[in-house]
Formats: structure tokens, sequence, C-alpha cells
């Protein structure tokens, strides 16, 4: 990577619409649903449309995001390929979605499992991708989530290093979920090439920080099927939703209210400065 390219990168890289994000990470519980969830808010927030899937056996984006999502899991039909099981299958219809963005006007998000991001990088790769990023001048971004500890910095390098070979024309970006401590910190303590490759790649590309919720708050946050801008709406009526939809008393509901509006704030004013044009419609 060159350094004008790293320069783009760092100063947010669509103006203007539509564009397909990838969510992954090559493990479980790093943050991918909840950054996709603001993703989904963010895209509401700014009246553009949004296709959702989901490359993921818990489904838990469709069951908290409330908005269709299309499972990527099992192929509708296999045409001429026979009944083996073909990568470029599973994700046809995302790659459908995504080629036709240039007609469609419509932005697609995908969230890849941890354990298919091998699988859907194989399909990428059949399909090529890469080559109609450029040909079709498509709006790419590859977002890989990462939590503190070692386990899941290595994780993310190797996520890397597949977006690197496989997709170089998308734009990567870095989020650092601060759920479980500091990733840069955590990492220190860590020895060897893994904290000087993690490291490296925090100032290589942008990064985006997901800030830390009160663990009582994301509990609670996690059981319910709403979106942020959701819970933060339960305030217009003195928390009288909030308390209805969680079944806590008053002050756990409000403080849950509060404590998402927060982080969503946060959350939000980080998505903007990698997606600009989705300031236009935001209500703060």
């Amino acid at each position: 990577m060159n350094n004008q390219n790293t320069e783009k990168k760092h100063i947010g890289f669509a103006e203007s619409g539509p564009v397909s994000v990838i969510l992954s990470s090559d493990e479980g519980a790093a943050g991918k649903t909840t950054t996709a969830l603001q993703l989904v808010t963010a895209f509401a927030l700014a009246e553009q449309p949004l296709d959702l899937f989901q490359m993921d056996s818990k489904r838990k984006l469709a069951m908290k995001s409330g908005v269709a999502v299309t499972s990527l899991l099992v192929p509708e039909h296999r045409e001429s390929r026979g009944e083996d099981l073909v990568p470029s299958d599973l994700i046809a219809p995302w790659y459908r979605a995504v080629t036709d963005m240039p007609q469609s006007k419509r932005s697609v998000l995908l969230e890849v499992g941890g354990a298919l991001a091998p699988l859907f990088h194989a399909g990428i790769t059949d399909l090529d991708l890469d080559e109609d990023i450029t040909s079709l001048s498509l709006q790419v971004l590859a977002l890989v989530v990462c939590k503190a500890g070692e386990d899941s910095a290595s994780q993310m390098l190797r996520e890397l290093e597949r977006i690197e070979r496989n997709l170089p024309n998308a734009t990567t970006v870095v989020v650092l979920n601060y759920y479980a401590g500091d990733p840069i910190e955590a990492i220190r303590y860590v020895d060897g090439d893994t904290r000087k490759a993690f490291l490296g790649a925090t100032k290589r590309y942008p990064v985006i920080k997901m800030p830390r919720v009160r663990a009582r708050s994301m509990a609670i946050f996690e059981r319910l099927q709403a979106l942020p801008s959701t819970v933060v709406s339960w305030h217009v009526d003195n928390y009288a939703e909030a308390i209805r939809r969680t079944g806590r008393p008053r002050d756990e509901a409000k403080i849950l209210v509060k404590d998402i509006a927060e982080w969503s704030g946060i959350m939000q004013d980080e998505i903007v400065r990698i997606l600009p044009f989705l300031s236009g419609e935001r209500d703060g």
C-alpha cells in the first residue's frame, strides 16, 4: 500500500453512496452485530436505503435489527454446479446486490460470522469481486472488528491479510471494541510479532473506537430486539416504554437509555467520519 492510498483512507472514503459494507473478524463475540446495528441506525437516520445480508448461523442481526435480513447460509439453487457446496453459490444473492449498486442506488451490508470467514473469502475469490470494484466503480468498505486480547488480535491480523490479498481495492477500517478492555493497551503485554503487527495495523488503517458501555446496560441491551436509536427514543414518554420493554425498575431503565444514547452518539460520529454521506439527515 502506498502513502497516497493510506492518506486517502484516513479522510473518509465515501462522499456519496451507495456503498457495500462487509463486517468480519474471523472470530465470534467480537462485536460485529453490535457494529452492524449502529450502521443500520446511521443509514436509517440519513434516510439512505440499505439491504442487509448475514452469513452467520446465529442470525443475531436479523433478530436484533427488526428488519429484513437475507441469510446466505443455504443456496437457494445450485444452477449448473451440481450438488457440491460451492462458496460462490452461497454468496451469490449478496454479490448480485453489490454489483447492482450503480443501478439500484442501494447500499449493502453483510455480516460474516467468524467461522465462516474462510468460506466467504473463497466465494469472493471465485467471483473475483476485486475486479468488479474497479470495473464497476464500486465502493466497498471492509470493517474488521477486534476486542482486547491476544487471540482476537491474531484473528484480526489473519482477516486483514485475507482482505489485503482478496480485496486490495476495498477500503479497510479496523473497529476496536472496548467492551472487554482497551485492545491497544492489552496488546502491549503480548510479546513478539503479534504486538508489532497489531500496532502497525492500527496505524496503517483508519480506526473506529467502539466505547465501552456499562456492563449492566449492555447486558440488558443484548437481550432486547431493538436498534440503538429505538432505545434512545424511549426517553420521550418519561421512560415508560423502557420500563415496559426491559421489565426493569425506573432507575435501571433510565440508566440504560442514557448509556445507550451516549454510546450510540459516539459510534454515529465515528461512522460518519468514515462515511460522510450519512451525515445529511442525522437528528443529533
